[in-house]
C-alpha cells in the first residue's frame, strides 16, 4: 500500500518518535512510505482571497499540485500532529484548508449538497495532548466542532473513511513507562491496521 503521512509538530518531540516508529513499522512491513513534514518543507498556510479565487477558476499553485498530486497517490493518509487549543497546529490547518479544496476534495453540486471526491481512501489520526484524557472527554473531544475541524469527520466530509484515531493525553506528566506503553500501542495498531503483504 501506499501511504501518504502528513506531520506537523516545529521540535524533536514525542511527535517526532511517533512519526519515526510509524515510518519504520510501515517500511518493515513492505509498504511505501511518503512523508510531508509542514514544518520542514515550509509549507505557507495562509489561503488568501486572491488564491482562492484563482483555485476556483482552475489556476492551482504548484505547491498546491504537488501535495494533491501525493494525495491522489496514498491508499492511506496519516495525520501525526499535537492538539492546540482544541484544534490543528496552524501549519496543519493551513495545509487542510489550501491542499484540500473544493473542486479536489469535495464539490457542491447542483442540489446543494456535498459531494467528497477521496473516496477508496482511508486514514489514520494520531494525537498528544498535554491535558489529562478526563479533562478532553469532558471539554472538547465531544464538541462537535472538535470533531469536525481535528478529529475523524474532517475525512468523512471529504470521503475517505477513518479506520482509528489514536488520543495520547496527559503528556505533560508521562513517565518513562507511559512513553514505552504509548509507543507500544502505535506499534501494535500499525501491525494491525497494515501487516506486512501476502
Amino acid at each position: 500500500m501506499n501511504h501518504l503521512i502528513i506531520f506537523a509538530h516545529p521540535q524533536q518531540s514525542l511527535n517526532q518518535t511517533l512519526l519515526d516508529l510509524v515510518v519504520s513499522t510501515l517500511l518493515n512491513n513492505g509498504h511505501d512510505v511518503t512523508v510531508r513534514d509542514v514544518y520542514a518543507i515550509g509549507f505557507p498556510p495562509e489561503l488568501t482571497l486572491a488564491e482562492k479565487a484563482a483555485m476556483k477558476s482552475g489556476d492551482v499553485p504548484i505547491a498546491i499540485q504537488t501535495e494533491q498530486k501525493l494525495i491522489q497517490q496514498a491508499d492511506v493518509l496519516t495525520f501525526i500532529f499535537p492538539i492546540w487549543w482544541t484544534g490543528f497546529p496552524a501549519m496543519l490547518k493551513g495545509y487542510v484548508e489550501r491542499v484540500f479544496s473544493e473542486g479536489f476534495a469535495y464539490q457542491i453540486n447542483e442540489h446543494g449538497a456535498i459531494d467528497n471526491l477521496l473516496q477508496d481512501k482511508k486514514a489514520v489520526i494520531i494525537n498528544t495532548h498535554d491535558a489529562p484524557r478526563t479533562f478532553l472527554d469532558s471539554n472538547m473531544i465531544a464538541a462537535p466542532s472538535h470533531h469536525m475541524t481535528t478529529d475523524t469527520e474532517v475525512f468523512n466530509f471529504i470521503g475517505i473513511e477513518p479506520v482509528e484515531r489514536l488520543l495520547f493525553s496527559s503528556m505533560e506528566q508521562a513517565s518513562a513507562d507511559d512513553i514505552h506503553e504509548i509507543l507500544k500501542e502505535t506499534k501494535e495498531t500499525v501491525d494491525q491496521l497494515f501487516p506486512p503483504a501476502v
